[in-house]
């Protein structure tokens, strides 16, 4: 995440120097550098490093593969352009997922074959490259004009670009008066001095750190005790529990998808981060009540060197009594009861050192005993009889998370990302500040997340899961607000038009 932070500003003058173009494809050669060191890794160094170049090439083509979308198409489908990397996205994290799982029975190279894959896609997407256009709106600020007006009827597939060409024109002309007048300097200063794109700044960034703390990372870290709360068959296993999650998502993201031009952007911002709000209102109250209603630890198992036998119902730890959610909390153990809707007889025993779906020992120790005796097994989760509401809140927070947010999957370590911070990123900066911007949302993007994922489980211990959730549902709300007040619809604006929005006096649009 920090090659990727700092990727992210390597390709904002990347994409300003060389074009937007080829700053994709010096990130698909960071791809494929880095699949290279990494899967021939014979240290942890060199692992590192190869994880590093990988990390510096996400950086670099989040800050120009939105613009570069954004830049050559029309206005009328612009979020739908954009918006198309989620699904993409989805399906590749799919086909990745398949691929793991192929090569996780060879225990010893397998996960050397799964980086070294990673470079055939990204010598594609290279070779994909060279056959297409530059952006004709980076071509023009060069004063290639011929060649930007010959590239924009390539891509509107007709000749008649006059009009397009010179609004473009008119709106570059007045921001090199501008910056002439303004005595030029350092980009960043400019942007910070120009209150336009100090606005436009504010709400990029803005969008992206909402997106961020909103929750997808704590939610998805959660899906598989939600799954399991619901008592829905054998998920415990990683890969299914992931199948099930993106194939909702992805089913989400195409209809959030088309919804970003429909619909609109500030309107689809608003409904989807209060929805949110709803949705983790509805996972943190399942979670309070799990942990204040939990059922009681009633059977006593003395084990030695053990700390699971001090959770009992009359005990030197507990004086009052303990409850499944007392015996959960702790990693070594789980809890184990009797397979009824009321749950009566339940114990707490030492979590299996070869897996955490057994316990060491007790009616929990094989599968075996577990079907003979009727018995069930929950490893960090507790049995309740009021879990529907924490699996509507997972499919309401899905939902409307769907066309909201970039994030990283807290489970998998992998990437995704939502159309609408990115879409919104590309469009609302002139053309001189519009890599920077971007470039500088997407920074502030990598870097939440590396705040979330340094702070996670310390986060957990110091207010517990549901005050985690309650905390997700307020930024959720906080930022439904911040849109109100400080998002203008974009939807059907060139992007001419959209810098307007954000002066102090802007025109009627």
């Amino acid at each position: 995440m920090p090659s990727a932070a700092i990727g992210s500003l390597i390709g904002a003058y990347l994409s300003d120097s060389f074009g937007r173009r080829k700053c994709l494809m010096f990130a698909c050669f960071c791809y494929m550098l880095g699949s290279v060191v990494s899967g021939s890794a014979y240290n942890r160094e060199t692992l590192l490093t190869g994880r590093l170049m990988t990390g510096c090439g996400i950086g670099i083509a989040c800050a120009a593969t939105a613009v570069y979308v954004a830049e050559c198409s029309p206005s009328h489908l612009r979020g739908r352009l954009i918006g198309l990397s989620q699904p993409f996205l989805n399906i590749g994290i799919l086909i990745a997922m398949i691929i793991s799982a192929v090569f996780s029975y060879d225990k010893k190279n397998g996960w050397r074959y799964i980086w070294g894959i990673q470079g055939i896609f990204s010598c594609i997407q290279f070779t994909a490259l060279i056959f297409l256009p530059e952006s004709p709106r980076w071509l023009l600020q060069k004063s290639c004009k011929d060649e930007a007006k010959e590239t924009l009827t390539r891509i509107r597939n007709t000749k008649d670009v006059e009009q397009e060409m010179q609004t473009i024109e008119v709106n570059f002309k007045e921001i090199q008066k501008s910056i002439e007048k303004s005595g030029g300097g350092n980009l960043f200063l400019r942007m910070l001095k120009t209150s336009s794109v100090r606005r436009a700044l504010v709400v990029g960034c803005g969008l992206h750190l909402f997106a961020q703390f909103s929750g997808v990372n704590t939610v998805i870290y959660y899906s598989g005790i939600i799954i399991q709360m619901s008592g829905v068959g054998n998920v415990s296993s990683a890969l299914w529990n992931s199948v099930i999650v993106n194939c909702v998502s992805l089913t989400f993201a195409i209809i959030g998808m088309w919804l970003v031009d429909s619909a609109g952007r500030r309107k689809l911002a608003i409904i989807g981060l209060l929805g949110l709000f709803f949705s983790s209102l509805c996972l943190g109250t399942t979670f309070l009540m799990a942990a204040r209603y939990s059922p009681s630890v009633n059977t006593t198992n003395d084990f030695p060197n053990n700390t699971c036998s001090t959770y009992r119902k009359w005990g030197r730890k507990f004086e009052s009594g303990c409850q499944c959610d007392d015996c959960v909390r702790d990693a070594n153990c789980g809890f184990c009861h009797e397979d009824i809707r009321a749950v009566i007889n339940g114990a707490c025993l030492p979590v299996s050192d070869t897996s955490h779906l057994i316990s060491e020992s007790g009616s929990c120790n094989s599968s075996l005993t577990l079907s003979k005796y009727s018995m069930k097994w929950a490893y960090n989760y507790c049995p309740v009889t009021f879990s529907w509401i924490a699996i509507v809140g997972f499919a309401l927070f899905l939902i409307f998370n769907a066309p909201n947010v970039i994030t990283r999957h807290s489970v998998n370590r992998r990437q995704r990302m939502g159309p609408l911070p990115w879409t919104l990123n590309a469009e609302i900066y002139p053309l001189w500040a519009r890599s920077t911007g971007n470039a500088l949302g997407a920074m502030t993007a990598w870097i939440c997340n590396l705040i979330i994922a340094a702070s996670f489980l310390s986060f957990i211990e110091l207010i517990q899961s549901y005050g985690v959730f309650y905390v997700m549902a307020s930024v959720a709300l906080i930022g439904s607000v911040f849109c109100f007040f400080f998002l203008p619809e974009t939807k059907n604006k060139s992007l001419e038009e959209i810098e307007i929005l954000f002066s102090p006096k802007k025109p009627n649009v």
